[in-house]
């Protein structure tokens, strides 16, 4: 069943589910704990990671890269002043 799935080298400890189209789900702020433990501080870790992973496609079966923790992303959003775009009617 899940021998389709691409995975992310080196990010098994990020991965968080696989959707019924067989595309790996990844947790980015585990992603970015990965590579700060392999001894990158967190802006190297945050540029690395929006560059060379989120940023990379592989095709039909690229993973999908969220933030699990919304209320915490959303506070973050909040300290560095992020506005809403109102949807156009």
């Amino acid at each position: 069943m899940y021998e389709e799935v691409l995975l992310a080298d080196g990010f098994n400890d990020a991965l968080i589910g696989i959707t019924s189209k067989n595309l790996a789900v990844y947790d980015i702020d585990k992603c970015i704990k990965v590579l700060m433990k392999d001894g990158m501080s967190e802006d190297e870790a945050l540029d690395y990671f929006y560059f060379n992973v989120e940023g990379s496609y592989m095709g039909d079966k690229t993973p999908i890269y969220i933030h699990s923790d919304t209320e915490e992303f959303i506070s973050t959003l909040k300290k560095k002043n992020f506005r809403k775009h109102k949807a156009r009617a």
